[in-house]
Formats: structure tokens, C-alpha cells, sequence
């Protein structure tokens, strides 16, 4: 039987140059490639049984006491060597990956916390501005009222003083206006 990659059937421009493939052109070409190794696989595997026996050109089943039946064979062993590198390599990528992810979201989160911890560092800044303003603004306007309590009172005592110097002259005007 020939190998998997030889089985498939190339097409009649051979000459041309081979064009790149894109992703799902690989992706099945790898299905088609695994398929073809799995149905290999199977039909070595259903041929043969347990007591170590062999196909011959006709078809009809021969057994080889030479070959051991616990002992896999090449194809099968180069499968699972090709199996075993690639889940070795799979799981470098996911760790390599896991551990960018986890240094970036380390980075990232310190650069929230940094940035925070700035923006409330000028915000308390700010705040404490503002406060000092506030408490100088309400001592002013304290004071404002203080006067203006004092003058409001000044007022009232030159309104009651006029009141009355106005009373004693209009009651200074009445009786001279009954005499005459």
C-alpha cells in the first residue's frame, strides 16, 4: 500500500506552481490526511488478529510465527511518537500563551492600580484645596454677617433715635398749628 500522502490524486496541471494554502484548504487536507491514516490504521488493525496473522496478495490470511504480536507496529509507533510531539508541543504553546497572559494581565492590572492610585493622590490634592477655599470662603462670610449683624443693630438705633426726634416735631407742630 502506498503512503498516505501518495494516495491522493493530484490533478493534471502537475506544472503549474503549488499555490499557498489558506487555512481551511489545510485544515482539510489534514482531515483528509488523518482519515486516510485512521482507515489505514483500522484495516491493518482488523487484519490482524490476535494470533499474529498476515494478508498475502490474494487476499487469504498467512500466519507469520516471526512477527511478535505485542510488538506495534512502525507506522503505528511513528503515529504515536507524531501524536505524543505534538501534545508536548501543544501544551508548551498553552503554557507559553498562559504565562503572556497572566504577565500581561499582571501588568495591566498594576497599571489600573498606578493609575488610580495617581488619579485619587491629585484628587485628594485637589480636595484638599477646595476644603481650604470652602473654609476660607465661610470665615469671610462670617464675618460679612458680624458686620452686617452690627450695622443692622447701628440702623436701628438711628431709626428709633429719627422716629422719635420726628414724633416730638410733629407733635411740636401740631400745638403750634391748635394755638395760632
Amino acid at each position: 500500500m502506498p503512503p498516505p500522502h501518495l494516495s491522493q490524486k493530484t490533478s493534471g496541471t502537475s506544472s503549474q506552481a503549488p499555490a499557498r494554502r489558506g487555512a481551511r484548504q489545510v485544515k482539510q487536507h489534514v482531515e483528509l490526511y488523518e482519515e486516510e491514516v485512521t482507515n489505514d490504521h483500522n484495516t491493518v488493525s482488523d487484519l490482524e488478529p490476535l494470533e499474529a496473522e498476515a494478508v498475502d496478495l490474494t487476499g487469504d490470511t498467512l500466519t507469520e510465527p516471526s512477527q511478535d504480536a505485542s510488538q506495534p507496529n512502525p507506522v503505528q509507533q511513528l503515529l504515536r511518537d507524531m501524536q505524543a510531539d505534538q501534545h508536548k508541543r501543544n501544551e508548551h504553546r498553552k503554557k507559553t500563551l498562559y504565562k503572556a497572559y497572566k504577565d500581561g494581565h499582571a501588568d495591566a492590572q498594576d497599571a489600573i492600580i498606578s493609575y488610580f492610585d495617581e488619579h485619587e493622590a491629585s484628587a485628594a490634592a485637589a480636595h484638599e484645596a477646595q476644603m481650604s477655599r470652602l473654609t476660607d470662603l465661610l470665615k469671610m462670610k462670617a464675618e460679612i454677617e458680624r458686620e452686617m449683624a452690627g450695622k443692622l443693630a447701628k440702623l436701628r438705633g438711628d431709626y428709633l433715635y429719627h422716629s422719635k426726634a420726628v414724633e416730638k416735631v410733629i407733635e411740636h407742630r401740631m400745638k403750634q398749628l391748635n394755638e395760632g
